[in-house]
C-alpha cells in the first residue's frame, strides 16, 4: 500500500502510456482488422498541377490516401513519396488506380511548389496523374487543413517547414479510416492490404 502511494503518479503515467499504446496500435497499425471509422475526412477544394479542381466532393466513390508534404523537403518527404510510388504500382497491378483509388498528395508550401515545380517533382517518381493528385492552393487554408487532418505544420525561420509525416486513408464515403505512420519502417504491402480492404468494403455494398 505505501509502495502504491509513493509510485501512484509513475503508475498513472505508465497506465497512460499503455493506453496510448493500445490507440496507436489500432488507429496507426498497419494490415490489422477491423479498419474503424473515425470521422469525416475535412472538407477541400484545392488544384491540381493542371489547373484542375480535386475535392473531397467530387471524387467521392473512390478511396483516398492523402499525404502532406513539399517538394524542398530535405529529408522525409522524398523516401515517402517513393513509398506512394510503390503503391501505385500495387494498384496499378489491381486495375484499380484511377478508377477506385486515388492518392492526394498536398504540398504545404505552394508559393514555392509552382505547377511546373511539382510536375518536376512528381517526374521523378514516374507518377501517373489519372490516380495520383498532387495538389495545391492557399498557404493559410493548406496550413489549417492540414492541422484538421492532424498534420503539425510549422514554418522554421529558413523558409523550411516542418511536419508530422503520416497519411490518412479515406474511404469512398468521405471516412477517415486509418492513420499510417510514413518512416522507414512502414510495410508498403500492409498499406496496400487496407486499400483493397477497402475497396472489398465497397464492393459487398
Amino acid at each position: 500500500m505505501i509502495f502504491l502511494r509513493k509510485h501512484a503518479f509513475k503508475i498513472a503515467v505508465l497506465a497512460l502510456c499503455a493506453l496510448m499504446a493500445i490507440y496507436l496500435l489500432t488507429t496507426l497499425n498497419v494490415g490489422g482488422e477491423p479498419l474503424r471509422k473515425l470521422g469525416q475526412a475535412p472538407a477541400y477544394e484545392l488544384t491540381d498541377a493542371d489547373g484542375n479542381t480535386v475535392s473531397i466532393e467530387n471524387t467521392q466513390g473512390k478511396v483516398r490516401l492523402h499525404y502532406f508534404y513539399f517538394s524542398y523537403c530535405p529529408d522525409v518527404c522524398p523516401p515517402t513519396t517513393a513509398q506512394l510510388a510503390q503503391i501505385q504500382d500495387a494498384l496499378v497491378k489491381e486495375g484499380a488506380f484511377g478508377k477506385d483509388f486515388q492518392i492526394h498528395q498536398i504540398t504545404v508550401d505552394p508559393n514555392r511548389d509552382t505547377p511546373e515545380r511539382i510536375k518536376q517533382y512528381a517526374g521523378k517518381f514516374d507518377a501517373d496523374f489519372t490516380g495520383w493528385k498532387f495538389l495545391r492552393g492557399d498557404e493559410a487554408f493548406t496550413h489549417e487543413l492540414a492541422q484538421q487532418y492532424g498534420v503539425s505544420v510549422i514554418k522554421t525561420s529558413d523558409q523550411q517547414f516542418s511536419h508530422t509525416n503520416f497519411f490518412i486513408l479515406v474511404d469512398q464515403q468521405g471516412e477517415v479510416r486509418k492513420y499510417i505512420q510514413a518512416n522507414e519502417e512502414l510495410q508498403v504491402g500492409d498499406v496496400v492490404k487496407d486499400i483493397k480492404r477497402l475497396l472489398k468494403e465497397q464492393d459487398a455494398n
